[in-house]
């Protein structure tokens, strides 16, 4: 993993964005402008991931549920995130194919 002075985890599938982290919640369906940061998967609420901007999870691996939604619906997403914490409606710049977050 890369260092970019922010947390960093393993790409699941690559790409570049810049949104707001939110963090999941049960039955809201998320935009191209939300990082959707997730460490429960329900399979149900797929549906409503579909048009996040990018996905984070602290858990998981290349095999997990949240790597697999986001390769089907290429959003870009780091799993096994490592560094500092992030906070709900913080702003930030995720590249996935370089494996960092930057805090805006």
């Amino acid at each position: 993993m890369k260092s970019n002075n922010g947390p960093t985890g393993i790409c699941v599938s690559s790409g570049e964005t810049i949104g707001t982290i939110r963090f999941y919640k049960k039955g809201v369906a998320y935009t191209k402008q939300d990082i959707v940061l997730l460490n429960e998967w329900l399979t149900s609420g797929v549906a409503l991931l579909k048009n996040a901007g990018g996905l984070l999870s602290s858990r998981g691996g290349i095999t997990c549920h949240a790597s697999i939604i986001a390769r089907e619906y290429r959003i870009p997403c780091l799993v096994g995130l490592k560094g500092v914490e992030l906070k709900d409606g913080q702003k930030v710049r995720l590249n996935a194919t370089s494996e960092t977050i930057t805090i805006l």
